[in-house]
């Protein structure tokens, strides 16, 4: 694609959990774009995001722990512990390398990690985007998460739905899946969101069945710097509408440092 200088591999390994990074890089980045997928998908989730990013600096697709390339760990992992393996990746291979702190975004569970890694490792961003928020308050049940899920991918692409089902069902494996999914329920995003200093934009589709409007209206209010915003699409928006989450990522980033006021 015109306007990436180079693509690598970083393989992050740490207290017995891996990330894989997939790095799309301009020429002369001078930031960095930091992206976490949700439970059972991987790093290509954001395929087209990248593409909308990646002129404007550095973009590092994650496959946490046990997703997409990154192997499955000998123990399950909790929200917090991906957030702190996902805050010491952004050390060594953004921070380290004289990057500024990114702007992370997360979609799905990637919002509970970005959350999470916002409030415990202040360091490690600049900004958080949070992108299709699951498991509000009353939706708190597997069978629950299932229907919205499922009423989801009835609506979705065709590429999108191929995407998701390779990546839960053969590179995740089941198993891990329901661990992780257990996490997803009990984790209290609104909890952690006042604790969070950084600029946080809270996102969903438009028809998102699993982001509804008045969670995402909720979260962004319990954020000390938190605003909401709609772009279209579905759960999956960074698929239907890649330019749009592109624009609400690039809008994210600290007015200060844009040079702006």
């Amino acid at each position: 694609m015109p306007g990436i200088s180079s693509r690598r591999t970083h393989r992050f390994e740490d207290d017995g959990l891996t990330v894989v990074g997939h790095v799309s890089a301009p020429p002369d980045a001078g930031r960095a774009f930091v992206l976490v997928h949700g439970v059972g998908c991987s790093s290509r989730t954001y395929a087209r995001l990248v593409d909308h990013l990646v002129a404007h600096g550095e973009v590092h697709a994650l496959d946490l722990p046990g997703y997409g390339a990154s192997p499955h760990p000998r123990r399950d992992v909790t929200v917090p512990e991906h957030a702190a393996v996902v805050a010491r990746y952004v050390r060594r291979h953004v921070l380290d390398v004289g990057l500024p702190a990114p702007v992370l975004v997360g979609h799905s569970m990637g919002t509970q990690i970005v959350g999470q890694l916002l409030a415990d490792h202040p360091d490690a961003a600049s900004a958080g985007v949070l992108l299709g928020p699951t498991a509000e308050p009353g939706a708190r049940t597997f069978p629950r998460q299932a229907v919205r899920l499922a009423i989801d991918v009835v609506g979705e692409s065709p590429r999108t739905i191929g995407t998701l089902l390779v990546d839960s069902l053969v590179r995740c494996g089941a198993p891990y899946y329901l661990r992780q999914l257990r996490h997803v329920v009990e984790h209290r995003l609104e909890d952690v969101l006042p604790r969070t200093t950084a600029p946080v934009v809270v996102v969903r589709g438009e028809r998102d069945p699993v982001a509804p409007e008045r969670w995402v209206e909720a979260l962004a209010a319990s954020a000390p710097l938190g605003r909401h915003r709609t772009v279209g699409g579905r759960h999956h928006a960074m698929d239907a509408d890649p330019a749009g989450v592109a624009e609400a990522v690039l809008d994210a980033w600290p007015a200060a440092d844009r040079g702006i006021g």
